[in-house]
């Protein structure tokens, strides 16, 4: 009895050990920059509330006040410069104190040769803080089982607060999308 336990603990150590191998294998980095176009009015918005509390118009940090948003994502800070996709989901005012997002977003690339995935982002944005960064929690297609980070910053803010652009940075960590493993 003593060796088949001694047997299946070492089977199981070596199968372990091989699928972190195959793991670490097939992970890729890959690093993106862009620019978000976001529109709070005009005859285009691409931002909408959809709920708020009692508190939100009498606090300066806007608190509870929930938006969804789908906002062009492009290559460059320009409106005109290349589409890569549309950042789409909700945001919430959530800091009494501060004018602070929690975000619940996707980045749906609608061009180039990601076009078709997908970025699942959440975490918490203080928007008057210089450079501030989310998790990087999900992906699909090109980054499938995706983990990583974003770091995000105020471009541009038009005085009339109208239209703002916030510069991206991402760092993720995803599956090889070309790796095909067979299962039993």
């Amino acid at each position: 009895m003593e060796k088949l336990v001694v047997t299946l603990t070492l089977m199981l150590i070596i199968c372990l050990s091989s699928e972190a191998q195959i793991v670490s294998d097939t992970k890729k980095i890959t690093r993106l920059h862009f620019y978000l176009h976001d529109i709070l009015g005009g005859d285009s918005p691409t931002d909408w509330t959809v709920a708020q509390c009692k508190l939100s118009n009498t606090l300066p940090s806007l608190f509870g006040k929930v938006l969804v948003l789908d906002n062009l994502v492009t290559s460059g800070p320009e409106l005109d410069s290349g589409e890569v996709g549309r950042m789409q989901g909700t945001v919430a005012m959530a800091d009494l104190r501060e004018t602070a997002l929690v975000m619940l977003i996707n980045l749906v690339f609608t061009k180039g040769k990601f076009e078709g995935s997908t970025l699942s982002i959440l975490g918490r944005n203080p928007l008057a803080v210089k450079s501030r960064e989310a998790s990087i929690v999900a992906g699909t297609g090109a980054f499938r089982m995706a983990t990583g980070y974003i770091i995000t910053s105020t471009y541009y803010k038009d005085p009339t607060n109208v239209r703002s652009v916030f510069e991206y940075t991402a760092v993720v960590y995803h599956m090889d999308p070309n790796v095909n493993r067979s299962t039993y």
